[in-house]
C-alpha cells in the first residue's frame, strides 16, 4: 500500500506573504484548520495551523500580520511514492498530527493523518488475523496453541477431528487439563523445539512437533502441529504396495519370452525388457527416455499411444525379420496415456511352425476324444434305428426331442427291441455326447454287489475293499449318460437309494463321508410292466414318477414288420463282418416267412436267425433260403399234422418246464440263485429259461 493510496488530497495551499486575515477566510471556507505555506514556484516551505492563530490574537492584532508571521517552518514532507510500512520511522521521530504529501518536486499534493494510517493498520492487522485463522483452520494437520500461562488460545478443526473433542471444550482452559499428553507446558519452560515426537492423546496416536513462541527473546506461548500417525502409517503401505507392485511387474515383463515395450503418450519408452532389447541389438539403459520411433524401425506405437486403437497381430518389420505385433493402448479414467507394444511371434516362420503343431495336437486330441467315446459311450446314433413304420418314425422323433434335454427317460419294451440303441441314440444326440455313457445291467448283478457297482465304495469300507477305493457307476458317469437297464429287477432296497440320488443329484460312496455332486442324464429301461408291479409292491410309485418323465415304448417286431426288409439288409452288413461268407440277399419265398412270423424275441432273434441260416449256407450260394431258416420259422405255413402233433408236444414241454420253474420260485421265495440250486442247473441258465418263459 503506497501514500498516495491514504492521503487526503483536499489541500489547501497559501502563500507566506498573505495577510492573516485572508488566510482564515480561506480557511473557513475550506473546512479545515491547516493549510500549507508555498512559495511562488509552489514548493512546501511550511504551513500554518488554528494554532498559530491562536497564538497571533494573543500577542498581536491580526489585521497587521501576514502568513509568515505564523509559518511553522519546521515541516516534515512524505514523498508520494513511499509504501505505508516505511512510515514507522517517520512516524517515530516526528510526532506531527499530520504530514504533507508532496511530488517528486517538492510540491503538495495531499496530507496523510496519522488517524488515517493506525485505522488502515488496524483494518490490515484484522484481515491478516482472519485469513491466519482461515489458513489455519483449512490445514490438515491439526494445531493447538497455548499462551504463555498454558491456557489454549487455538485448536483448529482437523484438531477437533483428530482428537474427538470440540473446540468450544478446550479453548480457554489450561492445555493440561484438557489436552494432559501434549507436553506443551515443558516447551514453554525450556523455550527448546521438539521435533517428530510421537504421543497418544484423546485415545489416539499423533507425531507431533511443539516449537515455543517467542516476542524478542521471551516466550509468550507455544505451538504443536500433529497428524494422526495411522493414516501416515497407510499412506507408507500403500506406497510400499505401489513398490511392489512396480517390481512385480518389472520382473513379470522381463520374464517374458516375447519383447514387450511400454511407452508413454508422447511416445517416449518408459519400460522395455531384455528380450527385447536383444532381439533390437540395443543396450535398455540407452533407450530409455527416447522416442520409439529412434529405437524401433517402422513401429506405430506412438500413433496407437495417440489414438487409442489397438492393433492385433499386425506384421512388422523389424532387422529383416517379419514379425508379428500387437499393440495396445493403455487407458487410465477414460484416457489414453500411453501404450504396451508385444512382439508375438520374431518371424512369420514361427507362426507356420506352431500353426502345425497346433493343427497336429488337435487331430490328436480329436483321435483321443473318439477313442474315449468308443470306449466309454455308446456307438449307436439315430441313423442307427432302423425302420420307416409309422410306428417308428414316432418313437425316433420323440426320442430326438428329448436329446435336446436333459430330463429323465424311460424306455419301454420288449427284450429285443432295440431298448439300448435308442438310449445310446439319446445320449449322442445331446450335449453329453463326449461324456462316458455307462450302461448298468440291473438284473445280471447279485443284490449285495448292487449298491458298491452303483455308488462304489472307499478305502476300508468292508473286507477286501480294493486299496483306494473304487468309484461306481454313477461316478464314472459324471458328465455323461448313466443307463439302468433292466430296472424292474431292481431290488426294493436299492430303489430307496436310486430314488434319493434321482431327487438330491449326489451321494456318498459305501464307507464314505465325502458327498459327491452329480452332473449326469439317467435314462431307464424296462421289459416289464411297472404299474402292475406298483400294484402288487414291487416297484416303488414315487421312483417311477422320477423316472416316468419322457417315455418311450418300443414296438415290437410284430407289430412293424414292413421294417424287416430294412433290418435284413442292416443285419447282414453286420454279420458279414464276423461270418466268412458273402451273401447278396435273401430271397422273395424266404422274406414272405420272415414278416410271417410273429418274433416273439424282436429284432435279437431275427439278427440270431440271419446267422444261423449264414453259417448254414454252401459256399457257392448268394440268397438266403426257406431251407436255411430255423422250423420255428418255417412252420408257419406248414399245416401238416405230423408237424402240429410234434409243435403241440414241444409246447407241452414248455408249460411243463414253466410251471416246474415257477413252483420253485415261489418254495425259494423268490430267491433266484436258491432256486437254480434247487433245479440243480447253472444261475446263468436258469436266467435264460426265465427270460424263455418271460418270468419276472
Amino acid at each position: 500500500m503506497r501514500i498516495r493510496d491514504l492521503m487526503n488530497m483536499n489541500v489547501v495551499t497559501v502563500l507566506p506573504t498573505m495577510m492573516l486575515k485572508e488566510a482564515a477566510v480561506i480557511l473557513n471556507n475550506a473546512g479545515t484548520d491547516k493549510a500549507l505555506v508555498v512559495d511562488d514556484d509552489g514548493k512546501l516551505i511550511g504551513f500554518i495551523s488554528q494554532r498559530g492563530f491562536i497564538k497571533a490574537v494573543a500577542i498581536s492584532k491580526i489585521e497587521d500580520l501576514c502568513v509568515q508571521d505564523i509559518m511553522t517552518n519546521r515541516v516534515v514532507p512524505l514523498l508520494y511514492t513511499k509504501s505505508v510500512s516505511e512510515l514507522k520511522e517517520e512516524f517515530t521521530l516526528n510526532q506531527c498530527p499530520f504530514f504533507p504529501v508532496v511530488d517528486g518536486e517538492n510540491r503538495p499534493i495531499g496530507i496523510l493523518h496519522q488517524n488515517d494510517v493506525v485505522t488502515y493498520l488496524s483494518d490490515r492487522s484484522l484481515l491478516l488475523v482472519e485469513e491466519t485463522q482461515a489458513i489455519i483452520q483449512s490445514l490438515y494437520n491439526g494445531v493447538t496453541a497455548v499462551n504463555a500461562e498454558g491456557i489454549v488460545t487455538l485448536f483448529n478443526a482437523a484438531a477437533e477431528f483428530i482428537t474427538g473433542l470440540t473446540a468450544d471444550a478446550v479453548i480457554g482452559h489450561h492445555v493440561d487439563h484438557v489436552l494432559p499428553n501434549t507436553r506443551l507446558s515443558r516447551v514453554l519452560e525450556t523455550g527448546e523445539t521438539e521435533v517428530n515426537q510421537q504421543q497418544t492423546i484423546a485415545n489416539c496416536t499423533i507425531i507431533t512437533t511443539r516449537s515455543p513462541i517467542f516476542n524478542g527473546n521471551k516466550v509468550i506461548g507455544a505451538v504443536a502441529v500433529f497428524q494422526n500417525i495411522t493414516e501416515l502409517q497407510t499412506v507408507a503401505v500403500e506406497l510400499e504396495n505401489v513398490k511392489n507392485l512396480k517390481s512385480t511387474l518389472e520382473s513379470a515383463i522381463e520374464s517374458f519370452f516375447e519383447g514387450i515395450v511400454i511407452v508413454d503418450r508422447s511416445g517416449k519408452i518408459t519400460m522395455i525388457n531384455q528380450s527385447y532389447c536383444d532381439f533390437l541389438g540395443v543396450e535398455r539403459e540407452r533407450v530409455i527416455g527416447l522416442h520409439v520411433v529412434d529405437v524401433i524401425p517402422n513401429t506405430r506405437m506412438h500413433v496407437v499411444a495417440q489414438d487409442g486403437k489397438a492393433e492385433i497381430t499386425e506384421i512388422q518389420r523389424i532387422n529383416d525379420h517379419n514379425c508379428v505385433v500387437t499393440r495396445i493402448p493403455i487407458v487410465k479414467d477414460g484416457e489414453t496415456v500411453g501404450a504396451v507394444g508385444k512382439v508375438v511371434f520374431k518371424d512369420v516362420k514361427d507362426l507356420k511352425i506352431l500353426s502345425n503343431k497346433l493343427n497336429k495336437l488337435e487331430f490328436e486330441l480329436e483321435y483321443y476324444k473318439e477313442e474315449l467315446r468308443k470306449a466309454y459311450g455308446g456307438k449307436y446314433t439315430f441313423d442307427s434305428i432302423i425302420g420307416t413304420s409309422e410306428k417308428m418314425q414316432w418313437m425316433k422323433s420323440i426320442a430326438m426331442k428329448a436329446a435336446k434335454g436333459n430330463s429323465t427317460v424311460l424306455i419301454l419294451g420288449e427284450s429285443g427291441t432295440g431298448k439300448e440303441v435308442f438310449a445310446q441314440s439319446i445320449h449322442n444326440g445331446s450335449i453329453r455326447n463326449n461324456g462316458p455313457f455307462i450302461k448298468v445291467n440291473c438284473a445280471a448283478l447279485p443284490e449285495n454287489l448292487l449298491e458298491t457297482e452303483l455308488f462304489g465304495y472307499d478305502e476300508g469300507a468292508f473286507t477286501g475293499a480294493k486299496k483306494g477305493g473304487k468309484p461306481g457307476k454313477f461316478e464314472l458317469a459324471n458328465r455323461g449318460t448313466i443307463f439302468l437297464d433292466e430296472i424292474g429287477d431292481m431290488p426294493i432296497s436299492m430303489q430307496v437309494k436310486l430314488l434319493r440320488v434321482l431327487q438330491e443329484r449326489e451321494f456318498e460312496r459305501v464307507g464314505g463321508t465325502k458327498t459327491i455332486k452329480l452332473d449326469l442324464r439317467v435314462i431307464a429301461a424296462t421289459n416289464r410292466d411297472l404299474t402292475k408291479m406298483i400294484e402288487k409292491g414291487e416297484f416303488r410309485q414315487d421312483l417311477y414318477y422320477r423316472l416316468d418323465i419322457i417315455s418311450l415304448a418300443i414296438p415290437p417286431l410284430r407289430e412293424r414288420t414292413e421294417d424287416i426288409p430294412a433290418l435284413c439288409d442292416m443285419l447282414l452288413k453286420k454279420i458279414n463282418k464276423r461270418v466268412q461268407h458273402d451273401v447278396e440277399g435273401i430271397a422273395a419265398a424266404t422274406l414272405k416267412l420272415l414278416m410271417a412270423y410273429k418274433w416273439p424275441g424282436n429284432v435279437r432273434e431275427l439278427e440270431n436267425v440271419l446267422e444261423r441260416a449264414l453259417n448254414l449256407m454252401d459256399d457257392h450260394e448268394v440268397l438266403i433260403a426257406p431251407e436255411h431258416l430255423p422250423p420255428i420259422v418255417k412252420k408257419v405255413n406248414k399245416e401238416s399234422e405230423p408237424i402240429e402233433v410234434s409243435d403241440n408236444l414241444a409246447g407241452m414241454l414248455d408249460d411243463t418246464e414253466k410251471q416246474a420253474i415257477l413252483k420253485v420260485l415261489e418254495e425259494a421265495g423268490g430267491n433266484k440263485s436258491k432256486a437254480a440250486k434247487i433245479l440243480g442247473i447253472h444261475r446263468s441258465g436258469f436266467y435264460q429259461k426265465l427270460q424263455k418263459h418271460n418270468i419276472k
